[in-house]
């Protein structure tokens, strides 16, 4: 262990300074690679013509003509015909044309020989000679290689033909490859093979997939993709190597069902668990847009090894282990007025995100919800009805999670008083719980509220009283009181009712900065005052309130608690002040914001749960809290925000970042974040027994990302904990990326399992390597983007703005 924190130790600042040396003088302006793809390929430089080909002159220059007049032309020495946007090159053509049925309008072919060159709209051919019908494009050429024109696409072939109208190209044993001329990185080949210009694919018979000149696969049938247009088959493998679960295969297969809906279907083979099946399917309907992914993996031998061992079972009998995921996810709003949602995610069990890699949900966040939402909106009031479920993993603390079964909101609010604004806000809700010997309640609450807003252009002043009726009706299980020899009493049924009263205003005041005449500073102080009478709550249980985060936008909020079941009391002054500097652009350059509480009256928030006990009662400053962000030039960027609780008497949370961006290939981002036990445990009480979370987080760490060249991208990061002194998180990567194809090798290092141990850490980690390679050409888009290189990756990056 010892060996592994002194290699971290000298490594990471190594690193970390040759990460900021790239960045700093890699100052070349990175040409964008596909718009260089498209740059080096040849492309139609003649008006595009619609008309009949039959009805358009023909144009003829050679070195001589021998006409014979009425069947043929035969034109000699740099022959070039054009018709409309058909051009004919060649040492000899032949002009034949007969007359079949229509007396006026004749068949004419052509026959061109010696160094044929033949190009139209989408394609260009060169070849030994060719057959070409004038009326209906039809063409054939031997011994041709082509080019499509304006898009990646290009081989050779014995014979080429185009029909009709040049919307199929037919191949005999012939090459494709996205390649650019000159690079045959890989290709194609096949006995026959059919491109469909208009549907944008390409069918291939008998055919091998070739890198370099040596076949590697064979396939009696193919359908590639050749433009932008969706096509039903399979998707580059992809491959991956993992400590916990060893080699990863996975081969996805895409169908295209239809217009608006589409799937991927992958088996993935994990060789120390076995044969996983991912289905995702996506849509797009009249009510919105979804996405619905069913994972299945029929018997994990890995699951029912450790389950074995952890229970001290000795023996070989298979428990075949069924593990499974379900993903719905749908937003859309339909006649502007009806608004329907759903997130729902389940598991097999509580370990599968931590077993399975999944990018749904995650094994630490301690639960996965099912959310259903339908909504109602009109010009002054809406309606709407919800459920939310959990799929509790008891590991991680949340087994006292509540059901929302249903869940009705009622909101009405006027526009046409004047000054005054009056909303009506009403809600019922039931609460359940999964365990029999937990507490259901059934909640009312409505609330009245009058606003009165005065606004001009350098100051907005409102005035907010409300008034907050709620009634629980608390379903409380005969022995409770004997499983919870410690919970408060509580009470079957309560009426509560809490007035609220709060002046909110704020200025805005601007001038020319001092050094720059075209600088803007502005100055806006804030001034809240809120009063809430104490009501005693501690008959009421905890069901769906938690303790909200004081930064400095939380200084002004009238709630210290989410939901309704705990309403803090109040007689507290929050004062601010935020100062900003805009450029000659109006882009904001700085901004800083410093703000405190201070309460008049000391007294309890109300009941039973509060986090703050009786010594907590105090007058005087309560919460202060910071917020700052600094554009120092184009390049470099630093925020940060800090807030500090005198209940605690430390500072609760911090966080402090510094990027450095180049352009969009090109970043840096170092990060710190800290978070103090206390209030860690009072956010979540559970956490007290938590190996995780009862030494506070302290994690400092970097992620970036440099295109080494034009080709190649450099990424990675690491989080380091100083408190457990080990690191949490590691991503190193490379990207390589050409005109035709693509690859990248991350290397992933995470944490499984925390155990910080009495002497060191002994903390369970999960390494992974993994490969991807994929062919470019297909209308996909592949440049280097750092942003979606870090979001798919295990390290916390953070945008800016």
């Amino acid at each position: 262990m010892e060996i592994n924190k002194t290699i971290y130790k000298k490594n990471i600042p190594k690193l970390v300074a040759a990460l900021f040396f790239l960045l700093l003088y890699n100052t070349s302006v990175l040409a964008d690679l596909s718009e260089q793809c498209l740059n080096e390929l040849p492309i139609h430089d003649k008006p595009l013509v619609s008309d009949n080909p039959s009805h358009l002159p023909i144009y003829v220059q050679a070195d001589k003509i021998n006409i014979n007049y009425p069947d043929n032309i035969v034109f000699s020495g740099n022959v070039r015909i054009d018709q409309g946007s058909l051009t004919l090159t060649a040492d000899q053509v032949k002009l034949e044309q007969e007359f079949l049925e229509d007396k006026y309008n004749p068949v004419r072919t052509l026959t061109a020989t010696g160094s044929v060159n033949y190009s139209d709209n989408n394609v260009q051919i060169k070849g030994s000679h060719s057959w070409s019908n004038l009326n209906n494009k039809n063409t054939k050429v031997w011994e041709s290689t082509y080019q499509f024109l304006g898009r990646q696409g290009r081989g050779t072939t014995d014979i080429i033909q185009t029909c009709p109208r040049n919307r199929y190209a037919i191949l005999e044993n012939g090459t494709f490859t996205s390649c650019l001329p000159g690079d045959n990185s890989w290709s194609v080949s096949g006995a026959k093979i059919i491109q469909d210009h208009k549907e944008e694919v390409a069918e291939i018979w008998d055919a091998q997939f070739k890198i370099g000149p040596v076949p590697i696969f064979y396939s009696p049938y193919l359908r590639l993709p050749v433009g932008n247009k969706r096509r039903s088959g399979f998707l580059i493998p992809s491959s991956k190597y993992s400590s916990t679960g060893g080699l990863e295969v996975s081969l996805p297969w895409y169908w295209s069902i239809g217009s608006y809906i589409d799937a991927t279907i992958t088996p993935r083979y994990i060789v120390e668990r076995g044969l996983q099946v991912q289905n995702e399917l996506r849509y797009l309907s009249f009510v919105g847009a979804g996405l619905i992914e069913f994972d299945w993996l029929n018997n994990d031998k890995q699951y029912t090894n450790n389950k074995l061992e952890k229970n001290n079972i000795n023996t070989h009998k298979e428990d075949n282990k069924k593990r499974w995921l379900f993903y719905w996810n749908h937003k859309g709003v339909m006649d502007h007025v009806w608004h329907f949602n759903v997130d729902y995610t389940k598991v097999s069990d509580p370990h599968y995100f931590n077993d399975v890699y999944s990018t749904h949900g995650s094994s630490a966040d301690g639960y996965s919800t099912q959310k259903f939402f339908l909504g109602y909106a009109n010009q002054n009031w809406s309606a709407s009805l919800s459920t939310k479920q959990f799929q509790i993993f008891t590991d991680a603390g949340h087994s006292n999670s509540y059901l929302v079964e249903p869940q009705v909101d009622l909101n009405y609010q006027t526009n046409n008083l004047g000054p005054f604004q009056i909303n009506l806000y009403a809600q019922t809700v039931k609460f359940k719980n999964k365990s029999i010997n937990q507490i259901e309640a059934n909640r009312y609450h409505f609330e009245p509220t009058v606003d009165i807003n005065w606004h001009k252009s350098w100051i907005d002043l409102n005035t907010e009283t409300k008034f907050m009726v709620t009634r629980y009706e608390q379903i409380i299980p005969k022995n409770y009181y004997i499983n919870h020899p410690r919970a408060v009493h509580l009470s079957s049924s309560i009426n509560r009712v809490i007035p609220e009263f709060k002046i909110d205003s704020k200025i805005i005041l601007n001038r020319n900065t001092d050094w720059n005449s075209s600088c803007i500073q502005t100055l806006e102080p804030h001034v809240q005052y809120l009063y809430i009478p104490y009501r005693d709550q501690s008959n009421i249980g905890i069901y769906d309130s938690t303790l909200l985060q004081m930064d400095y936008t939380g200084l002004f909020r009238d709630r210290i608690y989410s939901g309704l079941d705990r309403i803090a009391s109040a007689n507290q002054i929050s004062t601010g002040l935020t100062t900003r500097i805009y450029d000659d652009k109006l882009i904001e350059r700085f901004n800083a914001s410093l703000g405190q509480i201070y309460s008049f009256k000391h007294g309890p928030h109300g009941g039973g749960d509060s986090i703050f006990t009786d010594k907590d009662k105090k007058t005087g400053n309560l919460v202060w809290a910071s917020d700052a962000y600094w554009k120092i030039s184009d390049l470099w960027d630093i925020r940060d925000s800090l807030q500090y609780d005198t209940h605690f008497n430390n500072i609760a949370l911090g966080d402090v970042s510094i990027e450095c961006r180049n352009d969009a290939k090109t970043m840096i981002q170092l990060n710190y974040r800290y978070a103090s036990p206390e209030y860690l445990i009072a956010i979540i009480p559970q956490y007290r027994s938590n190996d995780l979370y009862n030494q506070g987080i302290s994690q400092v760490g970097a992620v970036g990302s440099f295109p080494a060249t034009k080709k190649l991208a450099l990424f990675g990061g690491c989080y380091y904990d100083t408190k457990a002194k080990q690191t949490v998180n590691t991503l190193v990567g490379l990207q390589y990326n050409t005109c035709c194809w693509s690859a990248s090798m991350n290397y992933e290092r995470k944490i499984t399992s925390w155990d910080c141990g009495i002497s060191e850490p002994t903390s369970k980690f999960d390494n992974k390597l993994s490969f991807n390679f994929r062919l470019n050409g297909f209308g996909n888009k592949y440049d280097i983007d750092a942003n979606k290189i870090l979001e798919r990756g295990i390290l916390p990056y953070q945008r800016f703005f």
